[in-house]
């Protein structure tokens, strides 16, 4: 991801949200701060044993929010390259 913002603004169900993507060793985290005062969000993508790729929350317990970021946040990184 070299040369990618770390931080930016996306549309999420009609409110921007704040990404920042951070790096811990080899695993890229992204930290998400809603305009609607929830708690952050820290998602990331993980390998399932059937070998896919899919998007999570740490800890876990918000899959689905995690799922519909992480897509906007995927189709955010292909439209920079």
């Amino acid at each position: 991801m070299e040369g990618k913002q770390n931080k930016f603004e996306l549309n999420y169900h009609n409110s921007a949200i704040n990404v920042e993507r951070h790096s811990i060793g080899k695993q890229t985290i992204f930290r998400i701060i809603f305009s609607d005062k929830r708690p952050p969000l820290i998602i990331t993508r993980a390998l399932h044993e059937n070998a896919y790729k899919f998007w999570t929350s740490i800890p876990e317990g918000r899959q689905r929010e995690a799922d519909e970021i992480g897509t906007l946040i995927s189709e955010y990184f292909k439209t920079i390259t």
